[in-house]
């Protein structure tokens, strides 16, 4: 089976649509993609965020060669800690500050200090580092300062998990059942309208930290913003700002 499933404004989920094939393989990623463009429409503007999947990298850049694709960090945090072979490492946490880092200095900051704590007792051994695999992926496919696009603020989502345990569970059952059975499962997570508590809290920290701030517009939608410590440029038509956030 393969999914599509979105966020929405309430940073909740949305399932778009459920694929069917008998072999995971890159022609049948280009055909489900394929078959989601023609949901989604030529103009729609999308990215994908995915496990570390090469046969769905082909589809994506064959079906939309405009867009973004990048891989879940939580993918690769999963397999530094089984390589590590303990939880909440200091290789783990170094990880996730390296890719959470807005800027390309602060990125390179976080590796240093991330491939120095490799080479360290106990996570490096005689042969390597456990995380050599790691310079083999495009640093733009996981970290935030050299993602290629404007990128929203999402990273990771956690329902392909929950459709995988949910399908893999339910293999006997007839598959329209199963299919059933996911929809009713995630819209039994969705909100009737308003918002969501995690997004009014966001609203309000960044209400609250923004009291003291000072606008000035440039030109157009253009504004100069003054936050106290730094002045930044912010583009409201693009939604981009030159801190990166």
């Amino acid at each position: 089976m393969y999914f599509a499933v979105d966020l929405d404004g309430n940073h909740e989920p949305l399932l778009l649509v459920i694929g069917l094939g008998t072999l995971e393989c890159e022609e049948s990623w280009r055909l489900f993609m394929m078959k989601l463009k023609e949901c989604l429409g030529e103009d729609t503007e999308v990215g994908f965020i995915s496990n570390l999947c090469d046969k769905m990298d082909f589809a994506v850049q064959s079906v939309y060669p405009d867009s973004y694709h990048e891989y879940c960090p939580k993918d690769i945090a999963r397999k530094i800690r089984d390589l590590v072979g303990h939880n909440d490492t200091e290789v783990e946490t170094l990880f996730w500050k390296s890719c959470n880092a807005y800027s390309v200095h602060d990125f390179y900051l976080c590796l240093e200090r991330l491939q120095s704590a490799c080479r360290k007792p106990p996570f490096c051994t005689l042969l390597r580092s456990p995380i050599f695999w790691l310079d083999d992926i495009a640093i733009s496919k996981w970290t935030r300062a050299f993602f290629p696009k404007v990128r929203y603020n999402v990273k990771s989502i956690d329902v392909p998990e929950m459709l995988q345990i949910i399908s893999t569970s339910t293999r006997e059952f007839p598959i329209t059942t199963i299919i059933e059975l996911i929809n009713t499962s995630i819209q039994s997570k969705r909100l009737s309208g308003g918002v969501t508590p995690y997004v009014e809290n966001k609203v309000q920290k960044r209400v609250n930290k923004s009291y003291n701030w000072v606008a000035r517009r440039l030109y157009g939608d253009t504004f100069e913003v003054d936050d106290n410590s730094v002045t930044t440029k912010v583009q409201f038509e693009r939604r981009v700002c030159s801190c990166g956030k």
